[in-house]
């Protein structure tokens, strides 16, 4: 069943945090909202999740009603799972008492042994359910909280920025496994994120919010290749803007050579800042065709003040007023 929510508002005071808003959330695809922060993702997340009452519109999952029509669903009634930030475990329960506490919350009173052992050894903590959240790691309680969100087999799993706790590292290695436990467990996600890469990582569908609004959604490549929004094109990866404000490119598009393609721009730039970023070297330029310097990768150190023509095929120069 998909999640379907038609003109969903909320405001605080005089503060809007979520425009009138419509979105379709697909079963068994992984869907993110992104944005920065105050753009008003957690504020639709907790509106679905139920954890907040919407000043307008309806949410429907498939034909039921969770809210809308004069019905409200309490948020332990939607079947829905939830792995918060702080990952929100009960520092005096077991391991397994966390894992069963969502399950008994929904009423249940028989196969919990079962299914919090089931879901334990779906993130790898089998024979740690006696174990207390301090005696963790980071990462081990973050499996906790999603055998619990999962334990009770929800129509749909939200994640409220899930890996922000999570040192570096540890956070790519979560990224990677959080994103196939999701697919392996057929579950449809929606997931909060201001950070790009695990949305463009993870997701099937992305949606970019800005300022309460929904700007764009698509797959990450749509997002990345064809945004409608310069605030898209601008938190989505890097970009170079041309002088009309309206057209640009990507950095990894600029070539040093004109290559054998047919339509190709040049421009003169000037060199005024190099880094080193590992297996390349970012180099800003500037030119006269933008008020704004751009971004390239050179393979090897180049000198301040060096004068380098760069060729961009027109096939990669995006105009957004054509969408």
């Amino acid at each position: 069943m998909d999640l379907n929510i038609s003109g969903l508002g909320k405001s605080f005071g005089s503060n809007v945090a979520l425009h009138p808003t419509d979105l379709s959330i697909r079963q068994g695809k992984f869907t993110t909202l992104l944005g920065p922060s105050g753009c008003g993702k957690t504020t639709l997340l907790r509106l679905i999740a139920g954890l907040e009452q919407p000043d307008t519109g309806s949410i429907r999952f498939g034909e039921d009603i969770l809210y809308g029509a004069g019905k409200e669903v309490p948020p332990h009634r939607r079947g829905f799972g939830m792995v918060f930030q702080d990952f929100a475990l009960w520092p005096h329960m077991t391991v397994f008492e966390n894992v069963a506490f969502g399950l008994r919350a929904t009423g249940r009173k028989d196969g919990i042994q079962g299914r919090v052992m089931e879901a334990l050894d779906k993130v790898k903590l089998s024979g740690m359910e006696q174990r207390y959240p301090h005696q963790l790691s980071g990462g081990q309680q973050q499996r906790v909280a999603f055998a619990r969100a999962v334990a009770t087999r929800p129509k749909l799993v939200l994640f409220d920025e899930p890996l922000s706790a999570l040192d570096a590292v540890l956070r790519d290695e979560m990224r990677l496994e959080m994103m196939y436990l999701v697919r392996e467990m057929g579950l449809t996600a929606l997931y909060v994120t201001h950070d790009q890469i695990e949305a463009m990582s993870m997701s099937d569908q992305v949606i970019v919010m800005q300022g309460g609004r929904v700007l764009q959604q698509g797959s990450p490549e749509e997002i990345y290749n064809l945004p409608k929004h310069s605030f898209v094109a601008r938190f989505i990866g890097k970009s170079n803007w041309l002088a009309d404000g309206q057209s640009m490119f990507r950095p990894e598009h600029i070539r040093f050579e004109p290559g054998s393609e047919q339509e190709v721009q040049s421009y003169n730039t000037v060199v005024t800042q190099v880094s080193y970023v590992g297996d390349r070297y970012e180099v800003r330029l500037k030119t006269n065709e933008a008020a704004e310097s751009w971004l390239a990768h050179y393979p090897e150190r180049l000198g301040e003040g060096t004068e380098l023509t760069i060729y961009v095929p027109q096939r990669y120069i995006h105009c957004l007023n054509k969408n």
